[in-house]
């Protein structure tokens, strides 16, 4: 695997050095705004007739000091690298790929390589396209939107993380498309969570890897966006998680969300609500001898201010519970967990567009006990 990976990456990378003229017109059309990447994306990675071929993509590299904590040693880590490819075969008709690595990429040491999104994207009427093949589930912000420049703190929200299992994304095929000119909207089926793989949302991911389809997940989201700076948006996730295991039957998993944005004179206001449940997770606690999860809920707001186009302060705020219902390895129920608040001060610093430095602080209640943690990141996307 190793091999391949090193291998997959020197292709990618000559590649990209014989499509520079590409790279570039790539990065004007992505260079003014993090929604700019996400459109781009979204839309196939839009090419001319000349640039049938396109590239891009992220990174991110993290320093982590546990402050209370001296049991775990501060770390720094390679956390992500992301080539995305695309190529126009007509004008409706568009393939679109990410590849990541994670930690280094290297196996035996905790790195992996992943196929993050390989899909076709087939244009039907000005109003519909369908995506078919591996796509990011759309739901959350950050689960669609996971750029480090789009958003502020070193690390992803964590009820984006445990709450929405960010970053989520499977086999199957989504419509998509807008309504006027405000609307967008995303629906469709994707192969089911899998309640054989663990004993919460999280490890229920399959992300295609053969992915067991005896259930599926029937998914919807949409979002509003105008002119004034104001967005809200929400989306759905409903789905059997069984897959043919009788001793799961009647497991079904459910997740909803909505969120909102502000953005006017270079204040940034996003928040957003999460919940998600594991009907009859008594039966996935017997079945894996552990406790396991029911129901889980939280929420987030980050509210930052641009002082001018390079220096970024910002606040984020979340409260979230993973295990509001949860039951021990018998099947019994048990009382809901505490809570876990985070609140991170920090500054960005921009030295250039899509070049992002990170520095922030983390105030982490962690069910009553404290778990500060000062952070430092550099990301870019291109």
């Amino acid at each position: 695997m190793y091999k391949k990976i090193l291998l997959g990456s020197a292709i990618l990378a000559m590649a990209l050095n014989l499509q520079a003229n590409e790279v570039q017109n790539l990065d004007a059309k992505v260079s003014a705004l993090t929604e700019e990447i996400a459109n781009m994306k979204e839309s196939g990675f839009d090419a001319t007739p000349e640039n049938e071929l396109t590239f891009g993509g992220y990174g991110k590299m993290d320093y982590v000091n546990y402050l209370d904590n001296d049991d775990k040693a501060a770390k720094l880590d390679m956390y992500r690298f992301i080539l995305y490819a695309g190529y126009e075969f007509s004008d409706r008709v568009k393939l679109v790929s990410e590849l990541e690595w994670e930690h280094g990429g290297r196996e035996k040491t905790g790195g992996y390589g992943i196929v993050e999104q390989a899909y076709l994207d087939i244009k039907a009427t000005d109003s519909i396209s369908v995506k078919v093949g591996h796509f990011i589930v759309p739901m959350g912000y950050v689960n669609l939107y996971h750029e480090p420049t789009s958003f502020n703190a070193v690390n992803r929200p964590e009820v984006e993380k445990y709450i929405i299992p960010s970053t989520w994304h499977e086999n199957g095929i989504l419509a998509h498309g807008n309504i006027g000119k405000s609307i967008s909207y995303q629906a469709g089926m994707v192969a089911g969570l899998n309640a054989n793989n663990g004993i919460d949302i999280r490890h229920m991911r399959q992300n295609g890897q053969k992915s067991k389809a005896d259930n599926f997940g029937f998914v919807g989201r949409m979002d509003y966006k105008d002119g004034s700076g104001i967005s809200a948006g929400g989306s759905i996730y409903n789905g059997k998680a069984d897959q043919g295991n009788d001793a799961l039957a009647g497991v079904e998993t459910t997740l909803a969300e909505i969120h909102a944005g502000y953005n006017i004179q270079g204040f940034n206001i996003r928040a957003l609500y999460a919940m998600n449940e594991v009907k009859n997770a008594d039966k996935v606690a017997i079945k894996h001898e552990k406790e396991a999860l029911g129901e889980g809920s939280g929420y987030y707001l980050n509210a930052s201010y641009s002082i001018n186009d390079e220096w970024i302060p910002f606040v984020r705020y979340e409260n979230y519970n993973k295990a509001d219902k949860r039951f021990d390895k018998a099947g019994v129920e048990l009382g809901s967990a505490d809570d876990i608040t985070n609140i991170v001060l920090g500054l960005n610093y921009r030295p250039a567009t899509n070049v992002v430095l990170k520095v922030d602080y983390v105030m982490r209640d962690n069910k009553g006990t404290d778990d500060n943690m000062l952070e430092l990141g550099m990301g870019y996307s291109f």
